[in-house]
């Protein structure tokens, strides 16, 4: 009930704020923000004389932050979150009609600009406002490449804030880390951000490269979020419960993997299952399916991905009564009961490998010799499953294995320290030094 009525609010400040926007209403507009502000209560601070800072919220990059100040004492530092969905909603009224996608956030003519500085000076003129009922002492947002953010770092230098960002898209694959530099280069204008916090060594060299920031302005603090997985080695998992984390098998006009093919055929589109993982999806889908009707006394949960996996596009009766759908959000929190993971080409492998649960990846056709430069690389593959045979085989196996807490292998190593610079799960005690130093 308390969802449905926040929802509710929500749409009802966006039908507000559509209204302080054709009014050009900068303190309608403020107030509506301010309304929308709530603390992050997963946080505790001392509650006196602490930093304020605003945290434009995102599935994920908020696990991150979270994780970071896990168990912290002595905080001084309170947090506050704001949907995405109001700057991306003034974002969207100053450049209606110009069909522009994340990574794409540079002008490229005058009439861009020109809305781009309206857009700027409206925000300014807002977040001055919101500065009267609450004053922030910084803002942080979680990628460098969000159109609706991408110029708030231009608000912040007009401000005198302080405006970071914990860049959380840094696990690319082979033909990404190619392509990246040129894109990044190409469509986008050098960060302004005070500092750019990253998970990879990889990710620095590439934004370094793109001269998207210079090497000053970026530090690897690996990826914060590992930590809960390298935790729950200690933690017995339940004895059959299966977690397949869905693939995303049309990925979302935001990928980067979308927006390489676009950047080299204008008429590509994002739903061309030839170069989706559709095919790989519907067939993993029909297996667990199976598996779990043919043994009802194993618990299966299917997790959604955010704006891809939604039960309603499924039929009605396809899941068996021992399935559990879950919708969004973000899916860590699910390995603490997982005795068997299915995940593919996802950072979720990454933290299943530092959970130390069983992991499976499916490899039905061979994705990872035929189209492995789109793949992450993972060192060992006794993870990948090439049939339903072996499949199930494995399944049985895990289900009935008693757990232990094993040393995590070089190879493992290897892969966590490449994609998300987290080996040891201290990665957010390193994020948590870095906010710090910055606010206080």
């Amino acid at each position: 009930m308390k969802k449905k009525i926040y929802q509710l609010f929500v749409f009802l400040s966006l039908f507000l704020m559509t209204i302080a926007l054709r009014t050009n209403n900068n303190k309608l507009c403020a107030i509506i923000i301010w309304l929308n502000i709530k603390k992050l209560k997963k946080i505790k601070s001392n509650n006196k004389n602490t930093k304020k800072i605003l945290v434009f919220n995102k599935s994920g990059g908020y696990e991150d932050l979270v994780e970071s100040y896990h168990n912290v004492k002595n905080n001084n530092i309170d947090f506050f979150i704001l949907p995405r969905a109001f700057l991306k909603k003034i974002y969207n009224f100053y450049f209606l009609n110009i069909k522009k996608t994340d990574y794409f956030t540079k002008p490229i003519n005058n009439d861009e600009i020109i809305k781009k500085d309206l857009f700027v000076k409206y925000l300014t003129s807002s977040f001055r406002f919101i500065n009267f009922f609450l004053k922030l002492d910084g803002f942080i947002s979680f990628n460098i490449f969000y159109n609706g953010e991408k110029y708030f770092e231009e608000v912040c230098k007009i401000l005198n804030k302080k405006f970071i960002i914990l860049h959380k898209e840094s696990a690319l694959t082979p033909l990404e880390e190619t392509n990246a530099p040129k894109i990044y280069k190409k469509y986008n204008n050098k960060s302004l951000a005070h500092r750019i916090s990253v998970y990879s060594e990889s990710q620095k060299k590439i934004l370094i490269k793109s001269k998207i920031a210079n090497r000053n302005q970026i530090i690897v603090n690996g990826c914060p979020r590992v930590d809960y997985a390298f935790r729950l080695r200690k933690i017995k998992p339940k004895k059959k419960v299966i977690v397949f984390y869905l693939i995303e098998y049309v990925r979302s006009k935001s990928s980067f993997a979308i927006l390489l093919n676009k950047e080299r055929n204008a008429n590509y589109k994002d739903n061309d299952t030839k170069k989706s993982w559709k095919k790989l999806f519907d067939v993993t889908l029909k297996y667990i399916i199976d598996f779990a009707k043919n043994n009802s006394d194993v618990e299966v949960v299917l997790k959604g991905k955010t704006g891809v996996h939604k039960k309603n596009q499924f039929a009605s009766n396809i899941f068996p009564k021992n399935c559990t759908f879950v919708e969004g959000g973000s899916g860590e929190g699910l390995l603490i009961d997982a005795s068997v993971v299915i995940a593919f080409n996802s950072t979720i492998v990454f933290e299943t490998i530092a959970s130390n649960r069983n992991l499976i990846i499916p490899n039905f056709h061979n994705e990872n010799k035929i189209k492995k430069n789109v793949l992450h690389n993972i060192r060992d593959k006794k993870y990948l499953v090439n049939s339903k045979k072996k499949l199930y085989k494995k399944i049985n196996y895990y289900l009935n294995l008693n757990y232990k807490n094993k040393k995590i292998s070089s190879a493992d190593i290897k892969t966590l320290r490449y994609y998300m610079g987290n080996t040891n799960g201290m990665s957010g005690r390193k994020m948590q030094k870095f906010i710090n130093k910055i606010f206080l």
